[in-house]
């Protein structure tokens, strides 16, 4: 009985570690989904454009919190990458690269203007808003850059 009893619970135990190890078809929770993030990072300008000054405290615990998440993003998505290397051609990898490192350059330009906001007062709130928005635009353009499709080719640059 008891090697009945022993059997069956490592029947269990293995049908059940394997149940858990197969993820094929689930999706990966930490995975960035592109479009959710772009509109993310929509909604944050939209938010960022309405603050006023009597608002600054709201506004910058609002673009802390963004730029936070946009480095989580980053972070996710470079792991995402790396992880699926090797499928990629020759030139994707170089695409994906180019496109990673305009997103990091986009991203610390954006610090520079988050500090630069932090410092204003009442009379350059309005321009540091504005130059913080076109920083966090062009690193969303960046963002989607990075994440366009890739683009279907061969490494032999003779079979092109």
């Amino acid at each position: 009985m008891t090697h009945r009893l022993l059997a069956a619970a490592a029947f269990m135990l293995v049908t059940t570690a394997t149940s858990w190890a197969d993820t094929q078809g689930v999706p990966n929770v930490k995975t960035p989904d592109p479009d959710k993030v772009a509109v993310q990072m929509e909604d944050t300008l939209e938010d960022i454009q309405e603050f006023t000054v009597e608002q600054k405290n709201d506004a910058m615990r609002t673009a802390r919190h963004a730029l936070d998440d946009l480095d989580r993003q980053i972070t996710l998505l470079q792991s995402e990458i790396d992880s699926g290397w090797k499928e990629l051609s020759q030139q994707a990898r170089l695409d994906k690269q180019s496109a990673m490192a305009a997103l990091k350059e986009q991203r610390a330009e954006l610090e520079t203007r988050y500090q630069a906001l932090q410092q204003a007062g009442a009379d350059n709130w309005e321009a540091a808003k504005v130059k913080f928005s076109q920083g966090w635009e062009a690193a969303k353009q960046s963002w989607q850059a990075l994440n366009a499709p890739v683009a279907e080719g061969t490494d032999n640059p003779e079979e092109q």
